[in-house]
């Protein structure tokens, strides 16, 4: 089975009804996001139920391909339909079909599908999530992540600030689509924050990136500015570059959100030899797959952080995950707040009040229900039977 620690009032004879996948164009409310169409964020959703019971996740990867995972999640639907809670567990931990499920979208797909599985079964056994899958019950510093690529540094100052005074740990901009002058000054205006402060090259979505050249060109500045970490600076595939650009550096720097699988993450730790190790449950394959690379990371003496970038559903997730592993370095929180988050009950209001809510419903906290009032995108023929 999966790894799950407390199954004491775990029916394991239930069986699945189904698994569904469902997208939504949520509006930004506030906060700045580049390259949005309308200012709308697309949003994937994965669902399976039981008789009385639904879990639900989130997939990251639905924000740039929602149309091509439907077919995915129809041949999950298909292997798992009728299975009991125990026949899936051992599918999602077993599945292994060639050249296509150990990386990429479809590792992606099961891990949420793996997720939406957990909170399930926390659900049925009345627990919060985080109390199932581990040991732990504490928050690690927890970063506010915004600085659009698009903010002027006027922008970049009055967020910082009030950030700080929010009570966050850290605070992370966004560089690399204005000019590398212009950018210099939006990194200027963190100086004298009084908390740890990043800077994110967004080279896993932003064409072109810098090449290693560019970015040890800029490493020197960004080392003077006591910056704790550099957020990939360099494309994906370049693992030797950033073991390179690493060893050139005593500043952490920092990647990971752009694979997906054991072995693309693992490469990054052996080959990329980077400071900070990041993973996000709705996208590098799932709970189980982020256990293993956290605590394979641990072993090779990295830090580790939790990326997380989406809705209500993405946050709860990962947090739970976050309280479970107990050793991250920083969780990530996005500044951006979505009208989707406000419908569903759970809008953003303050770190505590979000601390305090986790830790008290049963599973990630968020039902089916809540989405009863929401509009679908049925642009690619997706259906949800409430």
């Amino acid at each position: 089975m999966v790894y799950m620690k407390n199954i004491t009032n775990l029916d394991l004879d239930k069986k699945i009804l189904g698994i569904n996948f469902f997208t939504v164009n949520s509006q930004i409310s506030s906060g700045k996001m580049h390259g949005q169409a309308g200012n709308k964020k697309p949003i994937g959703f994965v669902s399976i139920s039981v008789e009385g019971y639904t879990g639900i996740s989130e997939i990251y990867a639905a924000t740039y391909i929602s149309i091509a995972l439907k077919s995915i999640f129809e041949y999950l639907d298909y292997s798992i339909k009728g299975k009991t809670l125990k026949e899936t567990s051992a599918i999602i931990k077993n599945l292994s079909i060639p050249f296509v499920s150990r990386n990429g979208i479809f590792a992606a797909s099961v891990g949420s599908l793996e997720n939406a599985y957990f909170d399930l079964c926390a659900k049925i056994q009345d627990v919060p999530l985080y109390k199932m899958i581990g040991d732990n019950n504490n928050f690690p510093k927890i970063y506010a992540s915004g600085g659009s690529v698009i903010c002027s540094k006027e922008e970049i100052k009055e967020e910082s600030l009030q950030v700080e005074y929010l009570g966050y740990e850290g605070y992370k901009i966004r560089v690399g689509l204005q000019e590398w002058g212009v950018d210099k000054e939006r990194i200027k205006m963190l100086r004298g924050l009084k908390i740890h402060k990043m800077v994110d090259g967004i080279c896993g979505t932003r064409v072109p990136c810098w090449s290693y050249k560019n970015a040890l060109e800029k490493l020197k500045f960004i080392e003077n500015e006591e910056i704790y970490w550099l957020e990939e600076p360099l494309h994906p595939d370049s693992y030797q570059e950033y073991g390179l650009l690493q060893s050139q550096t005593s500043m952490h720097i920092a990647a990971g959100e752009a694979y997906s699988g054991f072995g693309e993450l693992k490469n990054l730790v052996d080959i990329g030899n980077i400071d900070v190790i990041q993973f996000d449950a709705c996208h590098s394959g799932g709970i189980s797959v982020c256990r293993k690379i956290s605590e394979y990371s641990c072993i090779k003496n990295k830090k580790t952080a939790l990326h997380v970038w989406g809705s209500a559903v993405a946050i709860q997730t990962n947090f739970h995950l976050a309280l479970a592993l107990g050793n991250l370095d920083f969780l990530e929180k996005p500044l951006i707040e979505l009208e989707i988050d406000k419908l569903i009950g759970q809008e953003f209001e303050t770190l505590e009040k979000l601390k305090n809510s986790i830790k008290e419903k049963p599973g990630i906290g968020i039902e089916i229900e809540d989405f009863k009032n929401i509009k679908v995108d049925n642009s690619f023929g997706y259906e949800y039977k409430w």
